[in-house]
């Protein structure tokens, strides 16, 4: 490093314990010492000592900031909101100033210590110094910078005032940048009695827009360029609190391509969040709570803050699970399961995380690296959602993990399947799908373990991934089949993730290929507890399939229900108590299929004889159709075609039918289709073929 003062000057610069003995330094005004300490895969790390420090001893960083340094950060620096009252504050010679890491803090202190004077020289202390025993040198130096100081509220206010004095005499300034909050900002102002300046980062448009016309001067190509991505796509990019570090790389990546290769606004958006993506991938390795963080947001971003935090806890404890010692041997491979793919879940507790960053404690906020960018909005409950500023991001982490980390997905399926709610469950299955996709489908090998070890909320998550991934083309094949072989498995954590992928709120499985796998369930069942609670759920499927479904979609159910009632197994139970529920829900469209044609009056009227035949199913069915019958009362049309129904239901001469026109005939006057269910009985009586026995004889 070339510096831009004498050694003399350098000296005055250092730590007191190293300027007293300067034996220990070397001085090389125009060359390079190497008398840093190389730890592990050749990382340089300057210290202050010959010797590696102990366990806790940060590095020292001080030295003359570099003129190309500091060049960088005044050329195309856009102020702050707080910028003027910073040189306010200064102007006592000491200034305080708290911001989160990334939000331009360096850049904003030394253009305030530079600020007045064409040619400063500025020299960066080491945030590990005790200020309460530092002294600026006598000459020569401008400012002094000192980041993230160790520990601020070691200070007293008079170390401030002699500080404040000292660097009076010799026409200097000290900023000091603290890594803090506002309760932080807080105890500085109380404990010191100075002025703390609360750091915003600067508008990134205004950041984008300087950095951008600098990199491409012409003030037409930019507009070419600005045109080609869009100015919604730009909007997006550029969010309030974007860190100005990412605003630039959105100018450098929009004036990087050739005029014959403009960047599109998907292009773009892509480049961008990959190489973030990969960014807090690779950071992993030295930031242990980095990706149990990352992995949280990526699922749960537009949820609640304390949802996101709580679920990276949740993560952090199951790697420091695995990371246990004396991890017992893998477990052996099941039988018949050669061909399953080469992942494989981890073993119990204490068998290790392979390629995870060993575990620390859980971090309490969103570590640096991700928590930059990442912002926390409103969700209207009063509970802050948090979201990445680019949310593509999301996306391009599942792109980086699969491709560089694919050993964390087993780990990582485990706390997936382990969601808290149904809207979480709804983020895992959406995540699992993702990696399935972007994994050919190998990673939905992992799902038949985790249901048949997992809570039982893997078994909802694996069915959302299924019913996902049945309609992302590289993953669908092995969807499908696995709803195929699960459909009919005998253990009932597999029917139920077959189950649950045939929700419509998966937005997955059409209505036939839903109807026909959860026929295959009912007819896997038996007669354990597992088998109603099975058949409990399927119903609650149907009613909700039916209840969001188009017409299109309803007309398949009703079709298939009118199928299955014609059996005497499970499927036609089901379907015989079913019906009556979405007949009280949808009485006018029913009303309309009694209409729609031969066929499909005839499936109604084959579930409504059926329903009303089957003892369990009567009492529904009978009040859904006092439902109907009141709802048509006063509209001419509605009427006509629940006289059609009973007309069809007299013809069939069923003695469910019989039963409840005999309990109409004795009901008060004021029963909802007590006439209608007289004029039924008299053509019942008088009309041709045998007529069923009295149910109340």
């Amino acid at each position: 490093m070339t510096t831009e003062v004498g050694s003399d000057d350098v000296l005055d610069t250092l730590l007191p314990e190293l300027a007293r003995d300067k034996g220990m330094l070397v001085v090389a005004p125009h060359g390079t010492v190497n008398t840093g300490t190389v730890h592990g895969d050749q990382r340089y790390a300057v210290t202050d000592s010959p010797a590696p420090g102990g366990p806790g001893v940060p590095p020292v960083r001080q030295g003359p900031v570099r003129a190309k340094d500091l060049r960088a950060a005044r050329r195309r620096f856009a102020r702050p909101p707080g910028y003027t009252a910073g040189l306010d504050a200064l102007g006592s010679g000491v200034l305080f100033v708290v911001g989160p890491p990334g939000t331009g803090r360096q850049t904003l202190a030394l253009n305030l210590l530079a600020h007045g004077r064409a040619e400063p020289v500025l020299v960066q202390i080491d945030g590990a110094v005790d200020l309460a025993h530092w002294r600026p040198r006598s000459r020569g130096v401008h400012g002094y910078l000192v980041m993230n100081l160790a520990d601020p509220l070691s200070l007293r206010h008079w170390d401030v005032t002699r500080l404040e004095e000292e660097l009076e005499k010799v026409g200097a300034r000290l900023v000091v940048v603290l890594r803090g909050t506002p309760d932080l900002a807080r105890a500085v102002e109380e404990r010191l009695d100075v002025r703390v300046l609360r750091h915003r980062p600067p508008d990134p448009q205004e950041v984008f827009s300087l950095h951008f016309a600098s990199l491409c001067p012409d003030a037409q190509e930019r507009a070419r360029r600005r045109r080609k991505v869009g100015q919604a796509a730009l909007a997006a990019l550029l969010p309030p609190g974007l860190p100005p570090g990412k605003a630039v790389r959105v100018a450098e990546a929009l004036a990087g391509p050739g005029p014959d290769g403009r960047p599109t606004a998907a292009g773009l958006t892509a480049g961008l969040a990959a190489a973030e993506a990969a960014r807090l991938v690779s950071a992993a390795d030295d930031a242990p709570a980095l990706p149990a963080h990352l992995f949280s947001v990526c699922v749960h971003q537009g949820l609640g803050r304390n949802t996101v935090l709580g679920r990276a806890a949740e993560l952090l404890a199951l790697i420091r699970a695995h990371h246990a010692p004396d991890a017992p041997p893998e477990p052996p491979q099941r039988s018949g399961e050669a061909s399953r793919p080469a992942l494989a879940l981890p073993g119990p507790a204490g068998s290790g995380a392979a390629g995870w960053p060993a575990p620390t404690s859980a971090a309490p906020d969103l570590p640096a690296d991700i928590g930059a960018m990442c912002a926390v909005r409103e969700d209207g409950d009063g509970n802050g959602a948090l979201t990445f500023l680019w949310p593509a991001v999301g996306e391009a982490v599942w792109d980086e993990v699969c491709r560089e980390r694919p050993d964390w997905l087993p780990l990582l399926h485990v706390w997936l399947g382990a969601a808290g709610d149904e809207e979480q469950a709804e983020r895992a299955g959406r995540a699992m799908a993702a990696v399935a996709e972007r994994t050919a489908g190998r990673s939905l090998g992992l799902l038949a373990d985790l249901l048949r070890t997992g809570p039982q909320t893997a078994a909802e998550v694996a069915g959302r991934a299924l019913a996902a991934s049945s309609r992302r083309s590289p993953a669908a094949a092995t969807a499908h089949a696995l709803l195929e072989e699960w459909s009919g498995a005998p253990e009932p954590a597999l029917r139920t993730a077959v189950v649950a992928a045939c929700r419509p709120d998966t937005d997955g499985l059409p209505a036939e290929a839903a109807m026909r796998l959860l026929w295959r369930v009912l007819d896997a069942l038996g007669d354990d507890d597992a088998a109603a609670a099975t058949a409990f759920l399927v119903s609650g499927t149907l009613l909700r399939r039916f209840a969001a479904g188009a017409p299109g979609t309803r007309e398949t159910i009703v079709r298939d229900l009118a199928v299955w009632v014609r059996t005497e197994d499970v499927a036609g139970l089901l379907a015989a108590l079913t019906f009556p529920v979405l007949v009280a829900e949808e009485h006018d469209w029913f009303g309309d299929r009694l209409a729609a044609g031969q066929e499909a009056a005839d499936q109604v009227v084959a579930l409504v004889c059926a329903a009303l035949d089957e003892a369990s199913a009567y009492p529904a069915m009978r009040d859904a159709l006092l439902m109907w019958c009141a709802g048509a009362a006063g509209g001419p049309e509605r009427e006509r075609r629940l006289e059609a129904l009973f007309a069809r239901l007299v013809d069939r001469r069923r003695p469910g039918f019989l039963r409840l026109l005999m309990s109409l005939e004795r009901a008060p006057q004021t029963t909802p289709g007590k006439a209608l269910a007289e004029r039924s009985l008299t053509r019942w009586r008088g009309g041709p073929g045998p007529a069923a026995a009295d149910p109340s004889a």
